[in-house]
């Protein structure tokens, strides 16, 4: 898989450069950078050797989109944090048939709305557990996609990128009934059909605290087929956005048999000003305003059936829109851990975000 990114990165790159000689009217070059800070108490730990506190460059991304003819688009962005160079999205797009377009490269599969909103636009600090565990990310692959009336519909074919063996087939549909003002209702169900030929496979998650330890861990999984289901809803009104979604999974393992892995969310969040976050083709973009407060809370949940584990988060946050380059995000996290039958209670972490886009 790494092989086939370091073909199409260049080819990219090169494409992005025969526009500009060629004076296609679309080239851009931008990037976000996000700093945090996490302040947790002990449950957070695995080892009271540990820090109960950490400061991150938790992301630093750099990308280049280029919008070569009126029927072809290419994208290709890198991630710099933590002393390495990590090929995000690489990929190419042609939008020339009337029923569907095509992506070839490099790209996130088409599983679960949160997991599909950008970071710089999720309501919390971090994405829910069973998100971060569950939903497929980028992977190399070819996607077709399509938005007939108030449907939107993407089926694809992935290589894990990890793994020169695993494979799988992911696919999502929407509905939604939306305003001209952005008021809308969302609907939306993926599935993902995955074979692993035998690769290993464990969860192993924090409490949605990135300096954390993992504490949510799961047998190791010498897994064979991975079957996936998610269902996504979401309301807006007015500033107001309602959002919850449900995953679960069974994953098969010749030797130990099927584990089930579930859990799901359910968010809220509200700027003062009152605008709609922008949506488009089942995705949920971000609030253009200057100087706005958004208020958000969440709570969220994820259980290791077969371990007998389960993990519960409630979390509220503000998030301090300086304009549309420039954010800041506070977040309080009340976790609880159960670990075969035994609870830990709750107990308290806080996190801290700057944001900059350029």
């Amino acid at each position: 898989m790494k092989t086939v990114v370091m073909y199409i990165a260049p080819a990219l790159l090169v494409l992005a450069a025969n526009a500009t000689a060629e004076e296609y009217p679309e080239l851009s070059f931008g990037g976000y950078i996000m700093l945090d800070h996490d302040q947790f108490s002990d449950i957070f730990l695995e080892d009271e050797q540990h820090s109960n506190n950490g400061t991150d460059i938790r992301r630093a991304r750099l990308s280049a989109k280029a919008k070569l003819s009126d029927d072809w688009r290419s994208k290709f962005q890198v991630d710099i944090a933590d002393g390495e160079i990590d090929i995000k999205d690489a990929y190419v797009q042609y939008k020339g048939f009337d029923w569907a377009n095509i992506t070839l490269g490099q790209q996130k599969e088409p599983f679960g709305l949160e997991k599909l909103t950008s970071s710089r636009d999720t309501f919390m600090i971090e994405r829910s557990m069973v998100t971060e565990a569950l939903a497929p990310g980028r992977n190399i692959g070819v996607k077709l996609s399509g938005s007939p009336g108030d449907f939107t519909w993407d089926l694809g074919y992935f290589q894990e990128a990890n793994s020169q063996n695993s494979y799988g087939v992911t696919g999502r549909l929407t509905w939604a009934v939306i305003d001209d003002d952005d008021n809308f209702f969302h609907l939306g169900s993926a599935l993902s059909e995955r074979r692993l030929e035998g690769d290993e496979f464990r969860i192993n998650e924090t409490l949605e605290v990135y300096s954390s330890d993992s504490l949510l861990e799961g047998t190791r999984l010498d897994a064979e087929d991975m079957s996936l289901a998610g269902i996504e809803l979401m309301w807006q009104y007015q500033g107001v956005v309602s959002m919850a979604e449900w995953i679960e999974t069974d994953i098969d393992d010749p030797a130990r048999g099927t584990y089930h892995y579930q859990g799901g969310y359910y968010q809220m969040s509200y700027p003062l000003s009152g605008k709609n976050r922008h949506y488009k083709n089942g995705k949920l973009g971000t609030i253009k305003a200057e100087h706005d407060w958004e208020l958000t809370w969440r709570m969220s949940q994820f259980e290791l059936e077969q371990e007998n584990r389960k993990a519960q988060t409630f979390a509220v946050g503000v998030n301090y829109l300086v304009n549309e380059d420039l954010m800041f995000k506070a977040n309080y996290i009340r976790a609880k851990y159960q670990d075969d039958g035994v609870t830990d209670g709750y107990d308290n972490a806080f996190s801290l975000r700057a944001q900059y886009s350029f």
